[in-house]
């Protein structure tokens, strides 16, 4: 990544610098865009929003603009993996986290480098993938993982159809190999999860890409069970949807966006001055009250309740599954080859 230094730059010094921000579309979008304006009072840097596409499509474009010298964007929201493939093309800019100074506030592994120790990502949001039913069907939601194995649930619950963004295969070693925490650091350790976790098929009605399919058969009962985002599910919960989510005993899988800087833009500064705003203590509590997103701030420093916070957190993030992005990179044909030959095929 290329390396950008910030030499005493303040608001004063960029007054009047226009920077485009990425970010996943609708909702989402929708919601970070409504604080853009007050950074822009408070700064003077003005704030295109703009909707990235999902998975590779916008880390693609990103490549071929940085070939040209072009910026789609200067600043987007990358998912890990989308971060590790934007490393690898040398797509994002380096900086010195000493220029984000509330940075200071994050919690802990919401603060990406690359192998020079540049800053290359910092928390924007994250998110949880819990146990998601239909109250209807499913009048007392499990408290484990592990239901998902149960014959009871046959033909009754929706999973996400990739491995890299399921994280099923973090399920599965959570649930039965709880005593092999690097399990999934070997070949022949995700083979044997994989196995394990091909026994839940049976089980599973659909296998889902697409979250507004999915939310249309939790709501309508069509599916009892599965795997489904807390923010947008407790989002339907208040809209009067007879859904649950549960934060399993082994743990809810935490993902997250980052910010990260086109190597190509003509505006870093401002961009490093946008991710630290965003940054602040009040913005992330503000985010969780609005979007329902879990904060990258750690939970001491922000005026939210300790109510507020189990709402969108649950029990935190070190009671957390995290996924190991790096399997998803370095072996991606290797995974999607044995997924597609035991798990799900398209």
């Amino acid at each position: 990544a290329s390396t950008a230094t910030t030499a005493g730059a303040g608001p004063s010094d960029m007054s009047g610098s226009k920077i485009k921000v990425a970010t996943f579309g609708g909702f989402f979008e929708e919601n970070f865009a409504s604080f853009y304006p007050r950074f822009t009072e408070e700064t003077g840097i003005e704030v295109e929003s703009i909707s990235e596409p999902g998975g590779d499509a916008w880390i693609v474009q990103l490549e071929q603009a940085v070939r040209t010298g072009g910026v789609p964007a200067d600043v987007s929201m990358l998912n890990n993996i989308s971060l590790l493939r934007a490393l690898k093309g040398d797509v994002v800019l380096g900086y010195s986290i000493d220029d984000v100074p509330n940075s200071q506030y994050l919690a802990e592994g919401f603060v990406k480098t690359n192998d020079a120790g540049d800053t290359v990502g910092v928390g924007a949001a994250s998110w949880y993938i819990t146990m998601v039913s239909n109250t209807s069907r499913v009048p007392e939601s499990p408290t484990t993982w592990k239901a998902l194995w149960e014959p009871e649930w046959a033909n009754e619950l929706a999973l996400i159809n990739t491995p890299n963004t399921s994280f099923l295969l973090e399920i599965t070693a959570a649930c039965w190999f709880p005593d092999d925490p690097e399990i999934l650091a070997t070949q022949e350790g995700v083979e044997e999860v994989m196995a394990k976790l091909a026994e839940v098929k049976p089980n599973v009605k659909l296998w889902w890409r697409d979250e507004a399919t999915a939310q249309q058969d939790y709501n309508s009962g069509e599916v009892s069970l599965g795997e489904f985002y807390h923010d947008i599910t407790t989002y339907a919960i208040s809209q009067g949807e007879p859904l649950a989510t549960v934060f399993p005993e082994e743990g809810a899988v935490l993902d997250s966006g980052l910010w990260s800087i086109t190597a190509t833009t003509s505006e870093p500064e401002a961009s490093i001055a946008f991710i630290d705003w965003m940054c602040q203590p009040t913005i992330q509590a503000e985010l969780a009250r609005t979007l329902g997103t879990s904060p990258t701030v750690a939970q001491e420093h922000m005026d939210l309740t300790a109510a507020d916070y189990e709402a969108v957190s649950g029990p935190g993030p070190d009671a957390a599954l995290r996924p190991r992005y790096e399997i998803y990179q370095e072996w991606e044909d290797w995974v999607n080859q044995k997924w597609a030959e035991q798990i799900y095929a398209e």
